[in-house]
């Protein structure tokens, strides 16, 4: 339970520092002269799902760690590669939960901890958004 308190509590950080630098690049963005609003809008958008899709690979890393220091692993025989810890991974963020793919031992604790991280850097990418699309000026 160390192990996966200690990754719970690493990956949370960490996918928030990469969140908050990649609101604050669309932010800056967002200050540029040259930019449409329709520019801004997307800057914001590609920015922002990029920083989501790294911020779910990190938690893929962090299963696949989890496996490795014995803490847990996948029911399903179906997960043999990266690809499918971090398919999972983006459904288990995006809180979608399909099921097809679902955690065992601790790394249930750390799958729970990552729908909730992602739930509140979905609702960060949707204000920042909101703020880009409602800016006035240029």
């Amino acid at each position: 339970m160390v192990w996966s308190l200690f990754l719970a509590v690493a990956l949370f950080g960490l996918s928030g520092l990469v969140h908050l630098r990649a609101m604050n690049l669309v932010m800056r963005f967002g200050d540029s002269p040259g930019l449409s609003g329709s520019g801004r809008v997307l800057v914001a958008l590609y920015t922002l799902g990029i920083a989501h899709v790294v911020e779910a690979g990190l938690y893929a890393v962090g299963f696949s760690m989890g496996e490795a220091l014995g803490i847990g692993g996948f029911e399903q025989d179906i997960v043999d590669s990266f690809m499918d810890v971090f398919y999972f991974s983006l459904v288990n963020y995006s809180s979608l939960g399909l099921g097809d793919i679902y955690p065992t031992g601790h790394l249930r604790f750390l799958a729970g901890i990552e729908a909730l991280n992602g739930f509140l850097l979905i609702s960060c990418s949707a204000s920042t958004i909101f703020l880009v699309v409602t800016k006035r000026g240029n």
